[in-house]
């Protein structure tokens, strides 16, 4: 008999801007990034819960020109430094700077990447051996619930006040899904 493969770990897939951070549009310096209530000791949490973290954000802002692959690396290093700081560990950053009609240059493009295509979370799928059926995916947008869908993530979560997209379940906020995440 064989040696059995390593377990797929599971991994909760998060928007960035509208569930980390306020969606200010286009944010791309540290000095205008503002965590949402709560969102740290909540991204604290689900590491407590076994779960690995990769922010998978669209940033057409690159590709439109308001900012450089620079800015938004620079950014991110901040980002995952200081929640370090806090005790919390994000596995991996993935972007999509193209835009199918405002970018410029070699960015407009139609791409696998850019939500609602799932190819920045069929990547991380395939970086970390994650199991799709045992991540979650949370966003605020119907771009990115449509990603998790498409990629085969088992439980979707929209932030929103309102009705939620087809197939997930609206949450207020990051807190709220790890309480659903503890239930049985």
């Amino acid at each position: 008999m064989g040696a059995s493969a390593p377990a797929r770990s599971p991994a909760v897939f998060l928007d960035r801007d509208g569930v980390i951070n306020v969606d200010r549009g286009y944010v791309s310096r540290w000095s205008d990034f503002e965590f949402l209530p709560g969102v740290v000791d909540a991204l604290g949490d689900l590491c407590e819960l076994g779960y690995q973290l990769i922010i998978v954000t669209n940033q057409s802002g690159i590709g439109r020109g308001y900012y450089t692959e620079g800015d938004f690396a620079l950014l991110s290093t901040q980002l995952i430094d200081h929640l370090k700081e806090a005790g919390v560990n994000l596995t991996a950053i993935y972007h999509c700077p193209h835009h199918p009609t405002e970018a410029q240059g070699g960015f407009r493009q139609v791409c696998a990447c850019r939500k609602p295509a799932p190819g920045m979370l069929l990547r991380g799928i395939e970086d970390w051996n994650l199991d799709p059926e045992r991540c979650v995916l949370v966003g605020d947008k119907p771009s990115d619930i449509a990603a998790g869908a498409a990629a085969g993530i088992g439980k979707l979560f929209q932030v929103t006040a309102g009705d939620p997209s087809p197939g997930a379940e609206a949450v207020p906020d990051l807190a709220g899904i790890v309480q659903l995440l503890r239930s049985p």
